[in-house]
């Protein structure tokens, strides 16, 4: 799950509207493919390893950061490709908290006879999601104060503090969920004192 931690990590930042997810396709006790989620949020990290895999995905364990998703979108659920692959075991860290998805994709492997254990090595895996996750729950991203540029949907522009709903409205809508605020912005200290944002 480590990998898969790791894979995710890397996309952070530039999946945007998805989350960032990482797969780790074992059989044997080889790791046979690996996915992550791709830049624009498609190919689902999952459909990124099953197709890696091939015919070998047969029989093998499906390590993934975020509970396959389970609704049919611009693509297929990713739920129902790990049962066609005939994927054996999936063990997953986080749940999904999009209604969409919520404890489906579990019940879609469940009900295929695949085993599942879920909420494996999560500590690591949830900080991951919190963006996400709080934009599934406010409709806005969350705010983090960061020397680093990498890992964000976007960055907080120089504005003032009567421009922020709109900002983090207009945000959220168009799929952000990790944005930026530099140390050096006005607003910076504000924003941490007050619990807006998070130092990272």
């Amino acid at each position: 799950m480590s990998a898969a931690i790791a894979l995710a990590r890397g996309q952070l930042g530039r999946t945007s509207p998805n989350p960032a997810v990482g797969c780790v396709l074992v059989k044997d006790s080889q790791v046979i493919a690996t996915g992550q989620t791709a830049d624009g949020g498609r190919p689902h990290a999952e459909r990124m390893a099953l197709n890696q895999a091939g015919p070998s995905a047969r029989g093998a364990t499906a390590y993934v950061t975020l509970e396959p998703c389970a609704h049919h979108g611009k693509t297929p659920p990713c739920a129902e490709a790990l049962v066609e692959a005939g994927v054996s075991h999936v063990v997953t860290a986080c749940q999904d908290l999009d209604p969409r998805v919520a404890g489906k994709g579990i019940t879609i492997l469940r009900d295929a006879d695949i085993i599942v254990e879920s909420n494996i090595m999560t500590e690591m895996a949830a900080p991951l999601y919190e963006g996400f996750f709080n934009r599934i729950r406010t409709g806005r991203p969350l705010l983090y104060v960061s020397l680093s540029r990498l890992g964000f949907d976007g960055e907080l522009p120089p504005i003032e503090e009567a421009g922020l709903d709109a900002f983090l409205d207009d945000s959220g809508g168009s799929g952000a969920a990790r944005i930026r605020v530099s140390p050096d912005h006005a607003l910076a200290t504000w924003l941490l004192a007050e619990g807006h944002a998070k130092p990272l």
